[in-house]
């Protein structure tokens, strides 16, 4: 598949593969956990990388902090300030490269959400860490939350069918514990016709990689989750998320 898989992914179907997956009470519980673990102040400075469509920029700023949403989906971010006039949050919203971040300011507080870090090349994916570094304040926070590669390994996906309306969707699944990249194709049929394929390719990190990588991009590893309840994290935990500070 192509390595810019991620320029056209996220569209239209994306928003309607995955809209009744990302519940309110979901985001409302992964914004209440960032507020806490990144201990949010309301002078903070904010950056969410791989924004989306606002989801968690929106609520953050309707709580009083000043977030901005960076994304490179032109679909999703029309999607983000269209939800953002709704809800009344004035969140500025930029297309960008999280490899070539567009700012010159410092930030408090980054954070990359929903297994949006891996996109690209490993060494494109150390760009995107050392880029979170140079827009962070010293001592700034940074809170990156990637699935588990090790649940993913000892309890790989293989298939899953899913109804959306009139659409039969397939999802097929392969974690290489080689590469420690996950690809997944979703076929989408309407009426028995295929009328979407797509397909993602995602690289997984382990705790001990993500430390050593983090520590080499001039972060200090402060707390390790594995989950949004703040659960110790193991081999069987649902994620990866580790809070880092900027030295």
């Amino acid at each position: 598949m192509a390595e810019d898989w991620w320029k056209d992914y996220f569209d239209e179907v994306y928003y309607l593969l995955y809209k009744s997956l990302l519940t309110e009470e979901r985001t409302a519980r992964e914004v209440d956990f960032i507020v806490e673990v990144l201990a949010l102040k309301p002078d903070d400075l904010v950056l969410d990388v791989a924004c989306g469509q606002g989801r968690h920029a929106i609520p953050l700023t309707s709580r009083g902090y000043r977030v901005v949403g960076l994304d490179y989906s032109p679909y999703l971010l029309e999607l983000a300030r269209e939800f953002a006039r709704e809800a009344g949050a004035a969140v500025p919203f930029v297309r960008g490269d999280m490899r070539i971040l567009p700012f010159a300011c410092r930030f408090d507080v980054v954070y990359i959400f929903f297994t949006s870090f891996g996109y690209f090349s490993d060494e494109d994916n150390v760009r995107v860490l050392q880029e979170v570094r140079r827009v962070l304040k010293p001592g700034g926070r940074f809170l990156l939350d990637l699935w588990n590669p090790l649940r993913l390994a000892v309890h790989p996906r293989r298939q899953l069918w899913d109804l959306h309306d009139d659409l039969l969707i397939l999802e097929e699944w392969d974690f290489d514990v080689h590469t420690f990249r996950t690809f997944s194709r979703t076929i989408i049929y309407y009426k028995g016709r295929v009328v979407d394929q797509r397909s993602f390719l995602v690289r997984s990190y382990s705790l001990p990689e993500l430390s050593w990588l983090l520590g080499k991009c001039g972060f200090e590893v402060k707390e390790v989750y594995g989950g949004y309840d703040k659960s110790f994290y193991t081999k069987d935990s649902e994620r990866l998320i580790v809070l880092a500070e900027a030295r």
